[in-house]
């Protein structure tokens, strides 16, 4: 699926009027959503006192029109604050989103008015999104790590972004003794690599460190997850997506600020190879771990990743992961799970989740949950069980970013659904690089 932004001039042609409109309180009888299919073009008003319920109605309208023969849509946001314009756009794009496969791909115009100060940000956002989505529904046939190492450069270099590129393949990984991502990875033909982006805007200014995990395919390794619904773990390199979107958007915007984005990929796959349960690997940063299950791999390759980032002069980390399945359970697909060593910068993505509408949750993080990794053969374990496992499972991978203030978003429940990927992330990392700029950089 293609979306062409256009900025809509007095004579555009168009098949649907999208009118969105702010009103100032919320009346129970009026309607969010008029509809009127007489006209031509076809009328559609949302209204909403705030970001939030006008969305709501939006996503109702535009179910309404997806199956109906357009191409030519006007999203007219005259009568809606600035700030709410990127959800907005995001919204009418993931709406209008199909799987792109040439039997069912449609392309759309989208004209916005008016289409000034918030407009770049906003579409630029919107096409960030559906990359995402994109790379997340990508069979995993068709993005081994190589591969999908070269869709996130390929991106990049097409736009001709200021984005610096350091590209460690498998005889690198062995020379540094990355031994998490080496084990996760030792199970396929497909060999692992760890690719590092930065984009540096505002020389001599703190360096904003962001790690996303990248399995291309998890079958669980030797410890082989249930057949049913395992296609959807094509997503489990949804937080490396995250990752390299928000250093493509910072680049994309010439944002002042620093970011370098980690995006460790491998394939867990069980075979002759394959690591086991029962063994003792050593991290990068010579931290020895037991194996307990080879499906807890998401912690290694971010465990490695983040001493990695520590090489570069980065004042504070975040790792964004499908890590969890109990982070589903706990908190039912509706938030994202957060833990973090440190609560001024917990606080702060807290709020960009609830300024962006991708919202996290403050989980604890009491010193009970680490001794829950803690092994009797290694200085640690790579599973404390599933009790508990979305908090265990996340101070493991802290425990690779040391002294800096760290988070992790897990994002498993969030990032697919049964309609595909929900591009989940993206719009949480542009509301925190934001928060960066005005506060940290």
């Amino acid at each position: 699926m293609a979306i062409s932004w256009q900025k809509k001039s007095a004579h555009t042609p168009y098949d649907i009027d999208l009118v969105c409109r702010y009103t100032k309180t919320k009346d129970p009888s009026d309607n969010p959503v008029e509809i009127n299919t007489q006209t031509k073009p076809m009328m559609i008003v949302c209204k909403g006192a705030d970001l939030e319920e006008l969305l709501k109605g939006l996503l109702s309208a535009l179910s309404f029109i997806k199956e109906r023969d357009f191409s030519r849509l006007h999203c007219n946001m005259d009568e809606t604050p600035d700030t709410w314009w990127p959800g907005i756009l995001v919204k009418v794009a993931q709406s209008l989103y199909t799987v792109s496969y040439p039997h069912r791909s449609k392309d759309y115009t989208i004209y916005v008015s008016p289409g000034e100060t918030s407009w770049h940000f906003s579409r630029t956002l919107a096409d960030l999104v559906i990359w995402v989505k994109d790379l997340v529904n990508r069979p995993p046939n068709r993005k081994a790590p190589q591969v999908l190492a070269d869709l996130f450069q390929n991106r990049a270099q097409d736009n001709k972004l200021p984005i610096t590129w350091e590209r460690l393949e498998l005889d690198d990984l062995k020379g540094i003794e990355a031994g998490g991502i080496l084990a996760v990875g030792q199970g396929s033909i497909n060999p692992p690599v760890l690719l590092v982006g930065r984009y540096e805007g505002k020389r001599g200014a703190p360096w904003l460190g962001v790690v996303g995990k990248g399995i291309t395919f998890d079958a669980g390794g030797i410890s082989l997850k249930p057949a049913e619904n395992m296609g959807r773990l094509k997503a489990d390199m949804a937080g490396a997506a995250v990752a390299m979107a928000s250093l493509q958007l910072a680049a994309e915007m010439n944002w002042p600020m620093n970011i370098v984005a980690l995006a460790p990929l491998a394939e867990n796959l069980p075979d002759g190879a394959a690591y086991r349960p029962g063994d003792v690997i050593t991290m990068m940063d010579k931290t020895s771990v037991e194996i307990v299950s080879t499906d807890a791999e998401g912690r290694l390759v971010l465990g490695d990743a983040m001493t990695y980032a520590l090489k570069n002069p980065v004042s504070h980390l975040i790792d964004i992961a499908t890590l969890t399945g109990t982070n589903a359970v706990a908190l039912g697909g509706i938030r994202a799970g957060l833990v973090s060593n440190d609560a001024s910068w917990a606080e702060s993505i807290y709020q960009a989740g609830e300024n962006s509408l991708e919202k996290v949750w403050k989980l604890p993080h009491d010193p009970g949950y680490q001794d829950m990794n803690k092994s009797l053969v290694a200085d640690l374990k790579n599973s404390g069980g599933r009790y508990g496992g979305s908090i265990s499972a996340g101070l493991f991978v802290g425990h690779f970013a040391r002294s800096v203030p760290w988070a992790h978003v897990d994002i498993a429940g969030m990032a697919i659904n049964d309609q595909g990927a929900t591009g989940f992330g993206v719009m949480l990392m542009a509301e925190l690089m934001r928060c960066w700029i005005r506060d940290y950089a």
